[in-house]
């Protein structure tokens, strides 16, 4: 018999005398799912850490089990394309529903749209700074700039995005249905309880963060192999050169130098999104007393952060945040924390911009080619634009690639070699790190946006308990 106990009774007692809900939320107590959870004194993140070095020592020792987890891996991204659109739409639709029920929120669900997009042309500006210190970027050129053509293939590219893409019908249909709810009172109901019932689901995420980050340790140990086979390292027959960061020295043309440089870039990439999430917090404080430092690190950063981590998935962790929100910052008003939220999964891509310019950088020094600060800012236009059209999925930077290469006019027979670098080197860490900046900037953009809410828009919002019900 099972002798784990909840409140002092075995489990198979308490579920034959008040049934398996009952059982099941007492079975909610037990230590160790609580330390999942994170509710046992900081547990959860070193359950975290275990995995991960468990997921590298086991992937070394079966190429069986890094054969297996690279193609789950693959087949969770296949699926991820079909469930993230629906998520989109259940968080949205509600939001929009009730800012297309007056003049004035509507005017907040357009401030919150410009808001989110001035935010991504000081993210890339910063990115910028960061990249020509760090490479030693001269401030012009060596060569013409073609601009127009780089423009007009984005503006194609967009386009086709904006047409094609799920993740924006899923957009489209929610903005429709929200309009038809502000008539149709019981799909408002109705869409409440959708939104509701993701943000109840966000807490069970939590305990599958030790299996993500397992996964992590599996491919973290097989880069070298994942790096030949994305590149084609060992195929190719141009020589890189040395690429010097920060005083380290690591040539390129080796599979150990080309490992080195990924992990310096992606750590570069970390280190970038880090700076520029300090800097949001130190605004949200300023903003709203509220806030606390203390419980967003404590009580959001270490449970959401290891999820966002090692999923690299922006929209999977939109529940986890709608939830963490509800109950650690409940004066963010439900309208807000929906909207932003919801809008913010596909339209808050600090993170993405930022590592788009640092890998700039880290593949230029591979192929030697000379970058200019001028060069940098005519990408800002282009990137840009393309970020209203990347999905949040694993290896976003994919739509940012070709644009790039004509803007910085790279020679056409360096091209596909410089396109294989940039696609290759964002996958995995880096990755993990723009993620994880995109949706832990989108929760501290709640509290910043709900306070000008507060302040400049609202009128008569009802509480969560009042509008859930």
């Amino acid at each position: 018999m099972n002798d784990n106990k909840a409140d002092g009774r075995t489990y198979p007692v308490v579920m034959a005398r008040h049934g398996p809900g009952v059982a099941l939320q007492r079975l909610h107590s037990l230590s160790l799912w609580n330390a999942i959870k994170g509710k046992a004194g900081g547990i959860g993140p070193v359950i975290a850490v275990v995995a991960l070095a468990a997921g590298i020592l086991l992937g070394t020792a079966s190429t069986q089990l890094s054969n297996m987890v690279t193609s789950a891996a693959s087949a969770f991204i296949d699926v991820y394309g079909y469930g993230a659109p629906v998520l989109i739409f259940i968080v949205l639709a509600p939001a929009l529903s009730r800012i297309f029920s007056t003049r004035q929120e509507g005017a907040f669900g357009i401030y919150v749209v410009s808001w989110l997009a001035v935010s991504k042309v000081l993210a890339m500006l910063w990115a910028v700074a960061f990249t020509v210190v760090i490479f030693g970027i001269p401030l012009m050129p060596d060569h013409a700039v073609s601009a127009g053509d780089a423009l007009s293939q984005t503006f194609r590219s967009l386009l086709s995005t904006l047409v094609g893409s799920q993740f924006f019908w899923a957009i489209y249909v929610a903005i429709a249905t929200g309009i038809v709810a502000i008539r149709v009172k019981p799909i408002a109901t109705l869409l409440e309880k959708g939104v509701s019932g993701v943000e109840h689901a966000g807490q069970y995420l939590q305990p599958l963060i030790p299996a993500f980050m397992f996964a992590v340790g599996v491919y973290v140990q097989a880069l070298p192999n994942q790096l030949n086979d994305q590149i084609g390292l060992e195929a190719t027959a141009t020589s890189f050169q040395t690429v010097e960061i920060l005083g380290l020295s690591m040539d390129a043309n080796t599979t150990a130098g080309m490992v080195m440089i990924y992990v310096v870039g992606a750590l570069l990439v970390g280190v970038a999104a880090s700076v520029w999430h300090v800097a949001i917090l130190a605004l949200a404080k300023l903003r709203d007393p509220r806030f606390s430092l203390r419980d967003y690190f404590t009580k959001y950063w270490v449970k959401a952060y290891p999820l966002l981590w090692s999923t690299s998935s922006e929209s999977l962790a939109t529940p986890l945040n709608l939830y963490i929100l509800s109950k650690r910052a409940p004066y963010v008003k439900p309208t807000v924390r929906r909207l932003v939220a919801g809008a913010g999964s596909v339209l808050c891509t600090n993170g993405t911009l930022i590592s788009v310019f640092i890998l700039l950088g880290v593949v230029a020094a591979i192929l030697g080619i000379r970058l200019s600060l001028l060069e940098l800012l005519l990408c800002i236009p282009v990137a840009f634009l393309i970020s209203f059209g990347i999905p949040g999925i694993p290896g976003e930077l994919l739509l940012f690639a070709g644009p790039l290469a004509v803007i910085l006019a790279i020679a056409p027979e360096v091209t596909p070699l410089f396109l294989a670098l940039y696609l290759g080197l964002q996958i995995g860490l880096p990755d993990s790190f723009r993620t994880g900046a995109n949706s832990t900037n989108n929760f501290v953009y709640c509290i910043l946006l709900n306070k000008t809410y507060e302040d400049r828009f609202m009128s008569g919002e009802p509480s969560a308990e009042e509008l859930e019900g």
